[in-house]
């Protein structure tokens, strides 16, 4: 089993109702800390309009009372960079846009060392950053105050998903970055970096990492070796399903309400009639949340799963195949299982109108590395599973988890963390009684 972190163009908004000093304060720790070097550093800064130009004044500001300069001194805020290949690299990257008429501020490095100063570069927004630039560079684009969700979107369209910043003080703003931001670790009012094991679970999802969390209550699970199962002789070969067909059956499911509805479990066990009791057990046992997660007083974190998306399940038994179509429906997910003689077990599942299909047979190892998928779920010996492990290590893209126990409802979800800060107060009361998501200027 492979878990893997790595890395991500993170991003901060900070809109017209945050507190300017914390938001500066963060916004300085979170992408020049470590000298940017960290996983979590943010990348790119998103500042609304109204409050852009006094903004980068106090940033400018704070940035001047920053060191450079030994590591091991307690006075240093910003420390050299790994190697000389690193601090070439970000050096050519910042003369490249500073050529192009980007550079908003610079510090000056020391030039015995492997240093690179603080950068802030003007982008129009995360679309046009080519890579991440690990290191002490932040990127700032504008935004309007009623474009937050394009933001937000255009932050998801870039695939990359390990942690994102949030500076406001409307609540429903909070709550409605939480629901559609497809990031591992959201951080309110509050920087992005230092995430605490038990209190803030850290993993990201799509570009940024395969899940689960690092110091989260489904992680040590995963690291036991899943049981081998042999499946039977069939009789004969089955029939070889193309990627055409599955992608086909994907397509027709509707699987748009699902997600949301607080009824599944309820749902599949009235479909199922007690068939895959063990499936059903260990679904209906998951704690989706959001489940309160303990952290020091002045701060709230939460943990909540969510949907991967699209999953194949492969069986390779027609009883593992029901197993996890369960899981992975009870997880949120829309779900084609390819799987011999499969149809009459889930038969029931399909007429009570769960985002479920089933073909029967076998599917083409090559569809597996073209398909749209978020997941792939099949038990089975070592041989069994290793030309699906090399068709998803073939895929383009984020790296797509290989669900191989039988019993594991928490693989078929993404793990999704807030951290608050709650002591983001005071200022227009009447503001902050606001629940809604309204333009703010």
């Amino acid at each position: 089993m492979l878990i893997a972190e790595t890395g991500g163009l993170n991003a901060m908004i900070v809109d017209s109702t945050a507190l300017p000093e914390q938001a500066i304060r963060d916004i300085v720790a979170a992408a020049f800390q470590s000298a940017g070097q960290r996983c979590s550093a943010l990348r790119i800064l998103y500042l609304q309009r109204d409050i852009e130009e006094r903004f980068l004044d106090m940033l400018y500001g704070a940035m001047d009372a920053l060191k450079i300069g030994d590591p091991w001194a307690f006075s240093t805020d910003v420390a050299p960079v790994i190697d000389a290949e690193a601090r070439d690299s970000i050096e050519t990257y910042c003369e490249e846009k500073a050529g192009e008429g980007r550079l908003l501020k610079a510090l000056a490095a020391p030039t015995n060392g492997l240093f690179v100063a603080p950068y802030v570069l003007r982008v129009s927004g995360i679309g046009a950053m080519e890579r991440e630039v690990f290191g002490p560079v932040l990127h700032v684009a504008r935004f309007d105050a009623g474009d937050i969700d394009a933001v937000v979107e255009d932050i998801n369209a870039r695939g990359y998903g390990l942690t994102m910043g949030l500076h406001t003080r409307i609540d429903g703003r909070v709550q409605r970055v939480f629901e559609t931001a497809d990031i591992g670790n959201l951080y309110i009012n509050r920087n992005q970096i230092g995430a605490v094991v038990g209190s803030q679970p850290f993993g990201g999802e799509g570009l940024s990492g395969t899940g689960p969390k690092a110091g989260g209550p489904h992680y040590l699970s995963r690291f036991r070796k899943a049981v081998m199962e042999v499946a039977p002789s069939s009789g004969g070969e089955s029939l070889v399903v193309s990627a055409s067909v599955i992608q086909s059956a994907f397509d027709q499911i509707d699987a748009e309400d699902w997600s949301a509805r607080l009824d599944r479990i309820g749902t599949l066990r009235r479909a199922l009639r007690g068939k895959a009791p063990e499936a059903m057990a260990a679904a209906a046992a998951l704690e989706q949340g959001p489940i309160d997660l303990p952290g020091p007083t002045g701060e709230s974190n939460r943990l909540r799963l969510t949907e991967k998306g699209r999953v194949l399940c492969l069986g390779l038994t027609a009883d593992a195949a029901l197993a996890q179509a369960v899981q992975a429906l009870a997880t949120g997910n829309s779900v084609v299982a390819v799987a011999a003689k499969f149809k009459p077990a889930i038969g029931p599942l399909i007429e009570a109108g769960l985002p479920v299909a089933s073909i029967d047979g076998s599917a083409d190892m090559t569809a597996i590395e073209t398909l749209a998928l978020d997941a792939v779920a099949a038990t089975g010996s070592a041989d069994d599973l290793t030309p699906i492990r090399r068709a998803l290590a073939a895929r383009n893209g984020p790296v797509l988890p290989l669900i191989s126990d039988r019993i594991s409802p928490a693989s078929y979800a993404s793990e999704r963390a807030l951290c608050i800060d709650t002591t983001a107060a005071g200022g227009n009361t009447a503001l902050l009684a606001r629940v809604g998501d309204e333009d703010v200027s």
